[in-house]
């Protein structure tokens, strides 16, 4: 066999074992979204939120949990976002550990060394944010992802409804 035709077969070997990597590793996200731990991974709309008391739920309007961690990038962003929003509902920032630093606004109350809450919310990553409603049920539960999504959140819980409140580089 020529240096060629050697290299061909071997081009094509190559490429069936990484169609195969590729099918397998499709069909592991499919599994982790499909299958049962998904359904596990945080609180249904309408069920009741667990410890209330320990989180300080507001009981006449809506709290905003934003499960957070010192050793999260995004967490940092979302957190310093959290603390400039005056005009938002109330806001719980959840740590499992030890908080991110800062002076938080009347409407916000750092919970650090909650682990245990991590394990009541079911938060599957952070940032994540639980919308509780006046009634004390789950309204929203989702990964928050970046400073946008937190916006989201907190519309959603009923602040933020003056675009002119939003920072221009979020939009």
């Amino acid at each position: 066999m020529s240096f060629e035709t050697t290299a061909l077969l071997l081009t094509w070997v190559a490429l069936v074992l990484l169609a195969l990597v590729v099918a397998g590793l499709v069909r592991q996200v499919h599994h982790l979204t499909q299958g049962p731990r998904a359904r596990d991974l945080g609180l249904r709309t309408g069920t009741s939120a667990p410890a209330l008391d320990r989180v300080r739920a507001e009981p006449e309007r809506a709290t905003l949990l934003l499960f957070l961690s010192d050793d999260c990038p995004v967490c940092h962003d979302v957190f310093h976002e959290a603390l400039g929003l005056h005009g938002a509902p109330a806001i719980r920032a959840i740590f499992a550990e030890e908080a991110i630093g800062g002076d938080p606004p009347a409407n916000m109350t750092v919970l650090p060394r909650q682990a245990e809450l991590f394990t009541a919310y079911r938060v599957p990553a952070t940032p994540y944010g639980v919308i509780i409603g006046a009634d004390g049920r789950v309204r929203t539960a989702e990964p928050v992802g970046s400073i946008r999504g937190l916006h989201a959140l907190v519309t959603d819980a009923g602040g933020l409804h003056d675009d002119a409140e939003l920072d221009p580089s979020t939009r």
